[in-house]
């Protein structure tokens, strides 16, 4: 189990804001090494450097996982408000166009912060915009603003910000700048997000948030004091079915991106489905009942799993390698 990464003290008073880690490894090397210890503290089911990502962008991979991660910890741990949080990723969204500075001269400024000193590193080296970036921040806000969904389709605008971005991010990174791809890949990353969801429900009601859609919910019978109260019954497995059925569904239509990029980021994206149908396969060994106990993937599975993307990787490199 990964600890918790300690950011330091965050500070709001008289209407501004200061970040922890503001003005420390101001210098590419230590701001990278930075986002390195932060990559190897914590463990992800997907957007973390793995054993098998090809060296040259290993450093990349870690760069914008940092990136994710602090603006993750900001909206969710921090001892604030939500208003403060609010404030704390309005002040995280303006050190970000500090560093990206104009269209005209893109990823030329200067950031206050080490994350956002590798980040632009990394935005310069593969000409990357600053859409998805600007989206995963936007998403962290809502957050702190919205914690129903009143439809898929509200849903599904939610995880076009949270989650839809990081696919986009790898696939400049692996040398692809594509909208048909990048359509292609927020087939997984939505589905990577609606299986984190569906694994997490309790976890994120202790939060107060509700990613369940609340028109599926009376579609199937249950209500939103059941929710709140954690209740297993027909009704509740009937709902969780269908979740755990569509999300297989948008994993099944992300395998049309495989064929189609470095044989690299193919295996990456082999082993993200593989993370992510193992735990919808865990909600329906437990019969659906993700209230009383939280899915997880067992060891013997993470093995199995582990042995195939060895040899995914080890297939991955010799088709780079003969394509040049």
């Amino acid at each position: 189990m990964s600890r918790k990464f300690d950011w330091g003290d965050h500070t709001i008073a008289g209407g501004s804001v200061l970040l922890a880690g503001y003005d420390t490894h101001p210098d590419l090397e230590s701001a990278q090494a930075f986002a390195k210890r932060i990559a190897k503290r914590h463990y992800e089911n997907f957007i973390i450097s793995n054993w098998f990502t090809p060296r040259p962008v290993e450093q990349h991979i870690r760069n914008i996982y940092a990136f994710c991660r602090y603006g993750d910890d900001l909206a969710d741990d921090t001892p604030f408000s939500p208003d403060g949080r609010t404030a704390l990723l309005d002040e995280w969204m303006a050190d970000l166009l500090r560093a990206f500075h104009s269209e005209a001269a893109p990823w030329s400024g200067t950031p206050r912060h080490p994350i956002l000193v590798a980040v632009k590193h990394t935005g310069a080296e593969f000409g990357i915009p600053l859409q998805p970036f600007q989206r995963l921040i936007e998403a962290f806000t809502l957050d702190q603003v919205k914690n129903r969904y009143s439809s898929f389709e509200e849903l599904r605008h939610y995880c076009i910000h949270s989650a839809d971005p990081v696919g986009h991010l790898f696939l400049h990174v692996y040398g692809h700048d594509d909208d048909e791809l990048r359509q292609l890949s927020d087939n997984t990353c939505t589905a990577l997000q609606l299986a984190n969801h569906w694994q997490d429900v309790g976890r994120d009601l202790e939060q107060d948030r509700i990613y369940m859609p609340l028109d599926e919910m009376q579609r199937f019978g249950y209500s939103l004091e059941m929710y709140r109260s954690r209740v297993v019954n027909d009704e509740w497995r009937a709902l969780m079915r269908f979740q755990v059925e569509r999300a297989r569904e948008w994993f099944e239509r992300g395998e049309q991106l495989w064929a189609r990029v470095d044989p690299r980021l193919s295996a990456d994206l082999q082993m993200f489905t593989m993370g992510g149908v193992a735990v919808l396969d865990a909600i329906r060994r437990q019969g659906y009942d993700t209230w009383t106990k939280r899915p997880t993937v067992g060891r013997f599975k993470q093995f199995r799993m582990l042995r195939k993307c060895v040899r995914l990787s080890k297939e991955a490199h010799k088709k780079a390698k003969a394509l040049g």
